[in-house]
């Protein structure tokens, strides 16, 4: 258990030493042209800050720089910063509603009604009283706490009384199943799980299966 734990203590520190590093030789130039811009997007990007918050990021900070007459890299460096933490407060633009008030949002894939309308199967399936996993998929880049997280989430829910089936679908790396099944095990979750190296979407089916 203690090698487990400093195995994701060294994947979180290797994953944010990395990331800073980068941004940090960025900064270390004596000016701040376009191809240091775009280097610097490239970096947002890979480091799954996503295209669209990347975008709005750097166009925050370049109308900064603009407007403010910034010259010096230290002061885009410390802009930067500043839009980075005004992007992480802000409230969301569509905040989550209970399960009650609207259980799923219409799928893409549903058939349409004679009338021209999709049906919500799930939503039929509520009514009818029926059974429905309900499905949360946890995507993230190596060392971000994805495990962690969904442990504090499963504790959540099962502290609620609710049947919780974790999915042990990253079959590639190294002691991430173990690493699951341990947290399952504290906080009351069956871990559905496959062999190393396995098919990740096998291991999604069953788990819905069993769900």
């Amino acid at each position: 258990m203690l090698d487990l734990l400093k195995k994701t203590e060294l994947g979180v520190k290797r994953g944010k030493g990395t990331w800073f590093s980068k941004i940090a030789n960025i900064f270390n130039r004596d000016s701040f042209g376009d191809e240091v811009w775009e280097e610097l997007e490239e970096l947002l990007v890979s480091a799954d800050v996503g295209v669209e918050t990347t975008s709005k990021l750097l166009s925050n900070v370049k109308q900064r720089v603009k407007t403010d007459r910034l010259s010096e890299v230290s002061q885009i460096r410390e802009a930067l910063k500043e839009e980075m933490l005004s992007l992480l407060s802000a409230p969301p633009s569509r905040p989550l509603t209970s399960h009650h008030s609207e259980p799923f949002a219409p799928c893409p894939s549903d058939p349409v009604s004679s009338t021209g309308e999709k049906s919500n199967l799930a939503q039929d399936r509520l009514r009818e009283g029926q059974e429905y996993p309900q499905v949360i998929l946890v995507v993230g880049v190596n060392g971000s706490g994805k495990t962690t997280s969904i442990a504090k989430l499963a504790y959540s829910l099962t502290s609620q009384g609710k049947r919780v089936v974790l999915a042990a679908a990253d079959t590639f790396r190294a002691a991430a199943i173990e690493q699951l099944q341990h947290w399952g095990g504290k906080v009351g979750a069956e871990v559905i799980a496959h062999q190393p190296g396995g098919d990740p979407g096998a291991v999604a089916y069953d788990a819905v299966q069993a769900a």
